[in-house]
């Protein structure tokens, strides 16, 4: 650990701050992020970043249908079109936390999208629900 924490403190700090840069680089370090980290990040990249948005959504999409149970073709598809549509409208993320909240009661992630949704001028990130695994830093590279 450095002087400065371990990489997982480093990356909590950076999606708190919405410092982009630092959350990728502490990312690297993270042999798991959860899912409801990766969906912090990938929203953290759809106010100026939306080539690597673009890139994290759909990772998150994939993680979402591959560690839920049952997800269906309609469920799928509606969880990547409001993926698509929020860097261009805030009420999108809104709309997946209601379909998140209603469908999977996955808490955390409707409450990371809809502070987001409010604009979190606060910078104030959620924390993880930590039962998630996967390496996101390389979802975005």
């Amino acid at each position: 650990m450095t002087a400065q924490g371990s990489a997982y403190h480093r990356f909590r700090r950076a999606l708190d701050r919405g410092n982009v840069t630092e959350a990728l680089s502490a990312a690297a370090e993270l042999q798991f992020v959860g899912l409801t980290e990766a969906l912090e990040f990938t929203l953290l990249l759809a106010d100026g970043e939306l080539a690597k948005y673009e890139r994290a959504a759909l990772r998150w999409h994939l993680r979402f249908v591959y560690e839920s149970k049952n997800v269906d073709i309609r469920e799928s598809q509606a969880v990547l079109i409001l993926l698509v549509a929020i860097p261009a409208n805030r009420l999108a993320a809104s709309a997946l936390a209601e379909l998140l909240s209603r469908r999977r009661g996955l808490e955390q992630a409707c409450e990371v999208l809809v502070a987001w949704a409010r604009g979190a001028e606060s910078g104030v990130g959620l924390a993880a629900d930590g039962r998630s695994a996967g390496c996101w830093a390389r979802y975005v590279d």
